[in-house]
């Protein structure tokens, strides 16, 4: 069982640590293993005719279907398979200078619903978006898109400051065009209240990557699966100084999960309501009053859970809701002003009832 003042740190500190291994994750180097033969559908995809002047396509296209992305991308295929992933494949670009590249890396995930989630999964709030595909983020060297069923994700190397921009952007808008249909956001985003921070999306489906963004527990205590689909939003965003760098962390935290049917969501509902009246059980345990650190505050409906932790300092009230309807679980994560926590409690309920 996790220990209540960890559950409690890990919390406030989750997103601090996705941005800081989201970032040195954008750095890796793309496959360098060979792989199987491309298929033409895919070949389809890839810059050929279109690439910029004086650029050219350095050796064949690489293919790595299931596991074999592992032989790709070694540890950062764990992300990947907690979606329907299928195939990445990959192709090089250089433009004259061998020391000049562009890798570009086109994963197939099966629905643009996962194309998205996977996109999700690597942006931030400290991510700088631009208007490619459905959704996309670049940095110095490196741009991410998501577009239909497809996750595409570009490494420039050689360049110099500022110079990477113009073939990276020119290498996904071939991509872009060539990819058909355009997809629409998943429908479950559609339920959100407006206004949440750009970057603070996730679309998910498995207990990994709730946990990668947002610490709750080792535990699955959310009951979540290839089968649940779930969405996390933040509504204000905090700076915090660590290391001599300012950072972006993600405040008022919205969470939506949709089960299968209504009674998996009543199990998960349960799983929860257990999870933290032992926590509570636990600070009685160690001497100290439930109301000092972690409070449920009733059960007024049978499908409606509050849970108040008081800390110190700007975070004294922390205010957590959870409310059940259907086959959803929703609610909000410790949202320090009481108000805001019911008002977007109350319109994620009213939008899913309609």
């Amino acid at each position: 069982m996790l220990n209540r003042s960890r559950f409690i740190s890990l919390l406030g500190t989750a997103s601090l640590a996705a941005v800081l291994f989201g970032c040195q994750e954008k750095e890796k180097s793309p496959g360098e293993e060979a792989g199987g033969k491309v298929s033409a559908e895919y070949e389809a995809l890839l810059p050929g005719k279109e690439v910029p002047k004086g650029w050219k396509r350095d050796g064949d296209v690489k293919s790595f279907v299931g596991q074999k992305l592992y032989d790709s991308i070694d540890g950062a295929a764990d992300r990947f398979f907690q979606y329907a992933f299928r195939e990445q494949y990959v192709a090089r670009y250089s433009v004259g200078d061998p020391e000049k590249s562009v890798t570009v890396e086109v994963y197939d995930m099966g629905t643009p619903e996962d194309a998205f989630g996977i996109f999700s999964a690597h942006d931030n709030v400290m991510s700088e978006h631009t208007g490619i595909g459905l959704a996309a983020t670049i940095s110095e060297m490196n741009l991410d898109f998501c577009q239909g069923k497809y996750f595409v994700r570009l490494l420039a190397i050689g360049f110099g400051d500022g110079e990477a921009g113009k073939p990276l952007r020119a290498f996904a808008g071939t991509i872009e065009a060539n990819i058909k249909p355009v997809a629409q956001l998943p429908e479950l985003v559609k339920r959100l209240p407006k206004g949440y921070v750009q970057g603070s999306l996730l679309f998910f489906h498995t207990h990994p990557i709730l946990n990668e963004k947002r610490y709750i527990a080792e535990e699955n205590i959310f009951g979540l699966n290839e089968k649940t689909s779930g969405l996390l939003a933040a509504y204000t965003s905090q700076e915090k100084k660590a290391g001599g760098q300012t950072f972006k962390l993600e405040k008022d935290i919205i969470y939506l999960m949709e089960y299968p049917g209504e009674k998996a969501a009543q199990d998960a509902k349960m799983s929860c309501i257990k999870f933290w009246d032992k926590l509570v059980s636990d600070s009685r345990a160690e001497g100290q009053a439930p109301s000092e650190k972690l409070q449920l505050i009733g059960l007024a409906e049978p499908t409606e859970l509050y849970q108040l932790y008081k800390g110190e300092g700007s975070e004294k009230h922390l205010t957590t809701i959870m409310r059940v309807f259907r086959n959803a679980i929703f609610g909000v994560w410790e949202i320090t002003d009481a108000g805001k926590a019911k008002s977007l409690a109350n319109t994620l309920a009213a939008n899913l009832r309609r």
